[in-house]
């Protein structure tokens, strides 16, 4: 839990970088907050968003819940007639996940194209007997640390950004088999390699601070070690994880703003 005690420090010190760079007084109108009303191409009715621009560097915390499946197959080769059994061997968990994440973003009228990298910890540890070994067999699978690297592409209308995301996925992954008649024991530690899509809507509540929900799935692969039962084959794993998470954004530099007059 220390990962994710720090990551709920992260998201609260996003949100205390907003409020220190928030302006020291807000009881004048909103154009000495947000800059002059004026309408343009990308017009916001609201007081402060004219001509909103979401372009720019960001950094930012994310913190919601995943669902994790960690799937592979058990077979035992028989002689025929009777011929090979295999049993899909399943296992899945529900956890909090949390990080962090840093991108960059470019607006060409209302579309929007960015890169975004992001960490998350979750805590998916799960031990279970093989239904294929009549439980002699126990398989333990704990995966962490997920890492992506996503191209992004939305729409904005003022002051919402609606957006998809997809490409590159890693997580570390340890999986142990035990068998319990024999007492030997296969163990293997790698990072699982696959991809990641996802959507997710974001809102500017201020010039610089994004708050935002979004949905990720990712796909990812991994080994599993092979114990020494005779006439035995333990598949590679694939792994399925969702999640949903609320995420806050930080912008640096200039208000983004377009038009003329400037924001500020």
């Amino acid at each position: 839990m220390g990962v994710l005690r720090a990551v709920g420090l992260a998201f609260l010190a996003t949100w205390g970088l907003a409020v220190a760079a928030a302006p020291a007084s807000a009881d004048g109108p909103p154009s000495e907050i947000f800059g002059p009303y004026h309408r343009a191409p990308n017009y916001d009715a609201t007081p402060g968003f004219y001509d909103f621009r979401w372009t720019g560097y960001y950094v930012g915390a994310h913190l919601g819940g995943a669902h994790t499946q960690f799937e592979a197959t058990d077979t035992i080769f028989i002689p025929p007639p009777v011929g090979p059994e295999i049993l899909a061997f399943q296992q899945d968990g529900a956890s909090v996940t949390g990080g962090v994440q840093a991108g960059w973003q470019k607006q060409w009228e209302k579309f929007v194209l960015g890169v975004e990298f992001t960490y998350g910890a979750l805590s998916f540890d799960d031990t279970t007997p093989s239904p294929l070994f009549n439980g002699e067999v126990v398989r333990s699978a704990e995966l962490n640390n997920i890492f992506t690297l996503t191209g992004r592409l939305g729409y904005a209308d003022g002051r919402w950004l609606a957006y998809a995301k997809g490409g590159f996925a890693t997580a570390h992954v340890d999986v142990t088999l035990r068998d319990t008649v024999e007492g030997t024991v296969a163990s293997s530690s790698d990072w699982a390699t696959g991809w990641t899509g996802g959507v997710g809507i974001d809102y500017a509540l201020t010039l610089n601070l994004f708050l935002g929900i979004e949905y990720n799935y990712m796909r990812l692969r991994s080994d599993v070690p092979q114990l020494p039962i005779p006439d035995t084959h333990f598949s590679d794993a694939a792994i399925d994880i969702q999640t949903v998470v609320l995420r806050l954004n930080y912008r640096f530099g200039g208000p983004g703003c377009g038009g003329s007059p400037p924001c500020r």
